[in-house]
This record gives structure tokens, sequence and C-alpha cells, in this order.
């Protein structure tokens, strides 16, 4: 390295020669066009090091690689959006019959309250119920015995029972071994299924609920479902009932939803399966519309020619009975729609039906949670009664309340459906 003796002439002779060098000549710079004109884009960029750590000299713009000029965005022009499918397939109109369509639930409750003929929610104590119908008194009365735990068990031999629920929680074994939880009179509706069948639903619903919750999907197969087909197996009435998936379906023809409301759709329905009666009334049933099959119910892709009896609505925890009431409502009132042109079919168009109504029930599972509604209909309107507390798949002993009541309903299906809908079919006032 050069000594600072040796370097320090060399500074002084770069030294004056900058001195000596000339100014810079700005004149013919200041008659340039476009050193006046302000609109004139200037370079704002400093130069830039191209490598400040390694002393290479700095890089002008001019040198760099051109980049093309950003577009100028016009306010003044509209927006564009991509367009939107507007046709739909039939599997993607089921799906989305979930959604709230047009109107948001609560508008929809607003619409249903609206109607001619209103469809009305209100719990069971209320004004707007009426005077307490006996068969709502009756039907809400056997369904709270059963969620009180009374009644909801048959056996014969209560130490083979003791042996069965030896392994259960202490406060599980407890509640079942109470005097009032036993009834022979049970027996007329169903038998006590087996202690280990709903124990396992009941450990696969509390693995479900464990976290987030589990999606609907999950809730249906994994433990609404089994109990509902588990109820079935073990009715006195398993033999002439049957249970069915309605997801995938919509009410048709469409005009069945009153007053543009979408058509919502329900989970399952148990039915009733045809005896020679229903069976040959079916061959000459007429569809109701040119472009649909005819059908005992308010849907035509599933079930056609078994009539439906209970309606059961699932969800999973996270959803809101906000958006079941519509769902309920709609569906409800479609159905009861259809039921009432059965009795019209070969009548003059203003007949009216004066025949009274049984008392309907219709089921909710939300998660763990079971719920009764309760409906009634006359030629003014149709009250839905909200609702029952039944049991929940929380224990095995609230999970044997669910399953009694199914056995009560399906009963009710045989003995008080069955023979208000053969009367209905035969044209019968009643």
């Amino acid at each position: 390295m050069p000594s600072a003796s040796l370097l320090e002439p060399a500074i002084y002779r770069w030294l004056d020669a900058v001195s000596a060098s000339p100014a810079t000549d700005t004149t013919a710079l200041e008659s340039s066009p476009r050193y006046h004109d302000s609109s004139a884009p200037r370079s704002t960029k400093r130069p830039r090091s191209a490598d400040m750590d390694s002393g290479v000299g700095v890089v002008s713009d001019d040198q760099e690689t051109p980049r093309p000029a950003k577009r100028r965005r016009d306010f003044d022009d509209t927006f564009h959006f991509s367009p939107t499918r507007s046709s739909r397939s039939e599997s993607t109109a089921s799906v989305t019959s979930h959604k709230s369509g047009r109107f948001s639930p609560v508008k929809q409750i607003h619409a249903l309250k609206d109607l001619e003929q209103p469809v009305i929610f209100c719990d069971f104590n209320s004004v707007d119920a009426d005077s307490e119908w006996p068969d709502v008194a009756a039907m809400r009365t056997a369904a709270q015995m059963i969620a009180e735990g009374v009644g909801i068990l048959e056996y014969d031999n209560a130490d083979v029972f003791n042996a069965s629920i030896a392994e259960l929680p202490h406060l599980d074994r407890m509640r079942l071994q109470r005097p009032c939880a036993k009834d022979a009179s049970k027996a007329l509706y169903g038998s006590t299924p087996a202690i280990r069948s709903i124990a396992n639903i009941v450990n696969d619903a509390i693995a479900l609920n464990t976290g987030a919750g589990g999606a609907e999907d999950e809730w249906n197969s994994d433990v609404q479902k089994p109990l509902l087909k588990l109820a079935l197996a073990t009715s006195r009435h398993a033999n002439v009932l049957s249970l069915h998936s309605v997801q995938s379906a919509r009410i048709d023809p469409p005009a069945l939803s009153k007053n543009n409301l979408p058509g919502r759709i329900i989970d399952y329905v148990f039915c009733l399966k045809p005896d020679s009666t229903i069976s040959n009334a079916y061959r000459t049933l007429r569809p109701l519309a040119a472009n649909t099959n005819k059908s005992w119910n308010h849907v035509t892709t599933t079930a056609r020619d078994l009539p439906f009896a209970i309606h059961i609505e699932t969800k999973s925890p996270l959803k809101s009975w906000t958006d079941g009431k519509p769902q309920i409502g709609i569906w409800i009132d479609a159905w009861l729609r259809r039921c009432e042109l059965l009795w019209k079919d070969g009548r003059a168009p203003t007949a009216v039906m004066a025949k009274d109504w049984p008392t309907l029930p219709v089921l909710i599972s939300q998660g763990h949670e079971w719920h009764l509604l309760v409906v009634t209909k006359t030629i003014e309107r149709v009250m839905i009664r909200e609702q029952v507390m039944i049991g929940s798949t929380r224990n095995v002993c609230d999970a044997l309340k669910v399953v009694a009541l199914l056995h009560w309903l399906l009963n009710w299906a045989e003995t008080v459906w069955r023979p208000w809908f053969l009367e209905l079919i035969a044209g019968e006032e009643g």
C-alpha cells in the first residue's frame, strides 16, 4: 500500500484540475422548451449503488431495464363483473335450497305469517296458540313425561338389565335405576335397545362435539341417522314404517311453496309402507303438473309411493335455529297443501276441505339436543308450537329418552296418521 507521503502530491494535482475545469453552461438547457414545462416528467429517483459494499460505482436510471408505464385508472368507467352462471342443475338446486334464497330467515318467517293462510310459530302457552287442543295436550304431555325420564325403559329381568349398565358412568346408572324409569306399558310401542348400541352412538356424538363441533353431514351420518334407525328397528311397527333421507329432494311442483318462498328442504322422514289400499290408490294417482312425477308427497324424486308421516330436521351444534324455523315452516306448509290436494282430487276447484286434521309432530335435532314441535292446521292457519326439550346424546339415559319418544311417535304414525290418511285418499269428510 502506498505511504501517505506518496499520495499527497497526487491529491493536490487532482484538486487543482477540478478547480481549473470550466463551469457548466446552462444556457442551452434553459432555452429548452421542456425546462419550463412543469408537466414534463422528471426523474425523482436517486442513483442507486449496484453494490454499496463492494465499492462498485452507481448505476444511473437510464441504464436500468425499461419498465412499462403504469396503466392510468379511469374512475369514470363502470366496474364489470364476471358473468355468473344463470342455470343450475337439479342437484345443485336441492343443495342450495338449504340457503336463504331471496329473503333472510327472519324475512321468510314474516312472509310465512303474512300468507293468506299464515304459518305461525308460537310457544305452547302463547295466546296466539288458541285454546289448547286435546290432541295437542296429549302429545305434549306424553313428550314431557318422557323428557322427565318416566317410562323410558322396558325389561323383564332386573339382574340382566343391571349387568348391561354396569360399565356406564355412576350418574347414568343411578338415573336408569329409578323406579319411574321402568314402565311395562312401554312394550306397546317398542323394546329398549341394547345399552351397548346406545352407548356407541353417545360415544360417537361426544367425540364429534369435541372442538369445533363437527359438520352437519357428520352429525347426520354418525349420530342422528343411526339413532333414528335404531329406534325404528326396536319399534313395534318396524315392519310397516320406513325411514328415508330427503336431503337431496326439492319441493315439486314449486307452486306448493307459497308466495315465491324458496323450496326449503329438511333431512329425514318416517313413511307409511303401502298397504293394499294405498297401493291400489297409487295406481290411479295423477301427477300435479305435466312435467312432474306422481307422488303422495310434495317431493317427486324419492319415496313417491310412501306417504310421509313424521318429519325430522337435523342441524350441527353451530347452526342457528332461526334458519331452521322457516325451513320447517315452508316444508310443512307445502306438505299440508299436497295432502289437501289429495282430498280435492276429482272435486270442484272451489271445494273446501272440512275434514279435521290430526295433531302433527315434527322433530328437531341440533347436535346433541332433540326437541319436539307440535303442528295443528285449520282452514284459517297453520300453528307450529315450540318446543319440548326431549333428550340428547350426551349420555345414555338422555339418549334413551329420545328413543322412547320416537317409539311413541312411530306408534302415532301407525295408529293415528295411517287411518286418517286412508280416509283422506278415499275422499271421506271424517
